[in-house]
């Protein structure tokens, strides 16, 4: 039932409006806590956090590609990710399911097109050399998209609006970001760093960014490195953009 219509408000009635929310002291004061945590938290609680995301990046891209994938992470200090042959049933089902999504989608076309982009690209990239690489970096990918993603929750609020929730997501993007950063930095500029990145991979098996750069693409470390320079430092200002993206719609819809 439609309710009765309200006037709309003439030109010289005021309307009031409700002050934004602080958010730069939410950010500057989650920044703080991640710098801090680096030197007070254990170790391996920061490596817990790197890892659940990290592995779920390769499962997750893997599962896209219609390889049956999942991720496995010990408190030892050893994560792992399973990726499966390809099945080509469920890499056609999931590009159909893609573009269905998209077609029931059509008037919202923020969300209609990346759903179509990425079910037409899934044949291309899924099932040739390519789909190695990308595996291979959706690793460290998906520890800068859950970053930029908790970035988003401190700038919009997330799902309470409270100080304690927008500092705990500028926390841990903070972490996850300075982690990646301080990897990429190490091996660009510190051999002791390159030295034991060779090393330090789980179960002995090579870290993801030698695997991509000696076993798929055949160049250098120092290229692979600079090329995922650019998301790690991408992901707070993607992060600040989502979120001011989301809170511009929440007040559009109310």
């Amino acid at each position: 039932m439609i309710g009765p219509r309200h006037p709309a408000p003439a030109a010289n009635d005021e309307v009031p409006h409700e002050p934004a929310a602080p958010r730069w002291p939410w950010l500057l004061a989650g920044l703080a806590l991640a710098g801090l945590g680096t030197f007070v938290l254990p170790c391996l609680f920061v490596w817990v956090l790197a890892a659940i995301p990290h592995e779920m990046g390769h499962a997750t891209v893997g599962c896209l590609f219609g390889r049956p994938s999942a991720p496995a992470i010990s408190l030892t200090g050893h994560a792992w990710a399973g990726i499966g042959d390809v099945r080509p049933a469920l890499a056609w089902a999931i590009v159909l399911a893609l573009l269905a999504g998209a077609f029931v989608q059509r008037a919202q076309l923020a969300r209609a097109v990346p759903l179509a982009l990425l079910g037409l690209a899934l044949p291309f990239v899924g099932h040739g050399p390519l789909s190695q690489v990308v595996i291979a970096a959706a690793g460290h990918l998906g520890e800068l998209a859950f970053a930029a993603y908790c970035y988003m929750l401190c700038w919009s609020g997330g799902r309470t609006g409270t100080p304690g929730e927008r500092i705990a997501g500028a926390m841990v993007g903070g972490l996850l970001q300075a982690r990646n950063l301080d990897l990429c930095w190490g091996l660009l500029h510190d051999p002791a760093a390159r030295a034991h990145y060779e090393t330090s991979g789980s179960l002995g098996m090579k870290n993801d960014y030698l695997v991509i750069a000696e076993d798929l693409c055949l160049c250098p470390l120092s290229s692979v490195v600079g090329l995922m320079l650019v998301p790690a430092l991408l992901a707070l200002p993607l992060g600040l953009w989502w979120g001011a993206v989301r809170q511009r719609r929440a007040a559009l819809d109310d």
